[in-house]
């Protein structure tokens, strides 16, 4: 049986005060949100999907079910689809914490373990994904609990710990499929362990993989059958995967290199084929996006944790270079800032190392305090230490408390200006993106590839009641048609102008 071990009188209020500060944050960036991004429009269609009892249609998404699968489960308690994918986002990202203490309680002790709860509570990129319908919110808080599941296993010994924390990792890899790294990571823990403190035994470290395995394939392996299945590709892990790879490519330049220009449809582009077949462009883009990879995962811990977090990797080195209780996280951090050169370095993905990372940043913080005081008077210390926290605070806050997408809250603006001239519920939006359609809950035509010799007959074709478009998209795209607009049956009906001077075009179609 999972038995979790709550802390004391007073480390639980200390915790619940961690709690009900991420509460407020999240709480404050939920009010101040101003539009869904375009991931979070498929997701919440994929939810449809699923909730009109249409699995396959939700299947074909290029992301994976999980978390619109739990979308579609809360949405009648909820009745808001938007909402019902902000506040899973929310109560599991204030939910993050609690795995984070348990974990780092083992690592430290409680002091470090509330103090990287309240670094967590207020953290900029851990905050603004709590309150977006996307998936890393939940992500995190699964791929946590496993890691905790797993560290308790191994430092217990416990078997079917194993179990429970691959079936929570194979459910993980519904929402994300990067969580098939439990399986690279944990024997790869094991292994070191066996190798320098002989625990545990080689026959110990195959039982707990299997274990692992076995509870991770219980939610993963019926995906990995039907994307094998529905891609032909035997042992898909995702549809994304080489999409995204393309586009980095195509950023870095590296597409057209070795005769891969025929791959330059991204959305056609399959990762392991691209690999085998032009084996030293893959290696030549792994190489060069692992410095990248590092400042990445900065940028997402944010500036004003690094120097702490710098501070605490010292004091570590002054212990043995293999701490047993650290191994387990050293790998997953690792894993989250260095795998994604494989396939693509970009903040939202790097932001998977930032919770694991605070036990070392709250570390560095007790290490600079305890210098403070070896240093410094008692008085001087206290003052130098409240002038250290409150620079951390000034640096950190503004950007936790940045509103949410208020560039793009024009958008949001025109769908429901087109909500309110919905009245038959037939409305159909022609754009470059949904996320004007999805506010005027009308039908979506998605333009993409389009010029302007089949602009007109395709939305006549398509039967699009207006077109919008962001101004500076619309000349880059169709330029032509953004001089006439007239001459290609575009009568211009209203603008919404955002924050960076940007305007959203609105069109009725003829």
């Amino acid at each position: 049986m999972i038995s979790l071990d709550f802390p004391g009188a007073a480390a639980r209020r200390w915790l619940l005060g961690a709690l009900l500060l991420a509460s407020a944050v999240r709480g404050y960036l939920l009010w101040q949100y101003y539009c869904i991004s375009s991931d979070g429009v498929s997701y919440i269609r994929a939810a449809q999907e699923f909730f009109a009892g249409d699995p396959g249609a939700g299947l074909r998404s290029v992301y994976p079910p999980g978390y619109p699968l739990v979308i579609a489960a809360i949405y009648p308690l909820i009745g808001d689809w938007e909402l019902a994918g902000q506040l899973l986002s929310l109560l599991l990202g204030v939910g993050l914490l609690l795995p984070l203490y348990w974990i780092f309680r083992g690592m430290f002790d409680s002091k470090i373990a509330l103090l990287a709860c309240y670094l967590a509570a207020v953290s900029p990129f851990l905050a603004l994904y709590s309150v977006h319908v996307r998936s890393e919110s939940s992500y995190l808080f699964l791929a946590t609990t496993a890691v905790y599941l797993l560290f308790n296993a191994i430092e217990r010994r416990a078997l079917s710990r194993f179990f429970f924390a691959g079936l929570v990792a194979g459910y993980a890899f519904l929402i994300r499929p990067e969580a098939i790294g439990v399986l690279l990571i944990v024997p790869a823990v094991l292994l070191l362990r066996s190798l320098v403190w002989r625990e545990p035994s080689i026959a110990g470290m195959v039982r707990s993989t299997a274990m692992l395995s076995v509870g991770f394939l219980i939610f993963a392996l019926p995906y990995i059958v039907y994307l094998s299945i529905e891609t032909g590709r035997f042992g898909a892990l995702s549809r994304k995967a080489g999409v995204t790879l393309a586009i980095n490519l195509q950023e870095s330049g590296l597409l057209d290199d070795g005769g891969a220009a025929q791959e330059a449809d991204v959305g056609s582009f399959v990762f392991t084929e691209y690999v085998l077949q032009h084996p030293i462009s893959y290696i030549k883009k792994v190489t060069s996006d692992l410095m990248p990879a590092l400042w990445t995962f900065v940028q997402a811990l944010y500036y004003s944790y690094l120097p702490f977090l710098i501070l605490g990797l010292v004091a570590c080195l002054r212990k043995p270079v293999f701490v047993r209780s650290h191994m387990l996280v050293i790998g997953f951090v690792s894993f989250y800032v260095l795998g994604f050169a494989l396939i693509y370095v970009k903040r939202r993905y790097s932001l998977q190392a930032v919770p694991l990372s605070l036990a070392w940043v709250a570390l560095g913080m007790t290490f600079l305090w305890e210098q403070m005081r070896q240093r410094l008077s008692p008085r001087r210390a206290r003052i130098a230490a409240a002038c250290v926290g409150l620079i951390f605070i000034a640096a950190t806050l503004p950007r936790t408390l940045k509103p949410v997408s208020r560039e793009k809250a024009f958008v949001r603006q025109a769908g429901w200006y087109l909500k309110a001239r919905n009245q038959s519920g037939n409305l159909s939006v022609a754009a470059f993106d949904e996320r004007v359609a999805f506010y005027a809950d009308a039908r979506s035509i998605l333009l993409t590839k389009m010029d302007s010799s089949t602009m007109t007959s395709f939305l006549r074709a398509q039967k699009a009641d207006y077109f919008a478009a962001e101004a500076k998209i619309f000349e880059k795209m169709l330029p032509e048609v953004s001089r006439r607009p007239e001459q290609f049956g575009l009568f211009f009906e209203q603008d919404f102008i955002g924050t960076r001077n940007d305007r959203m075009l609105l069109f009725k179609v003829s």
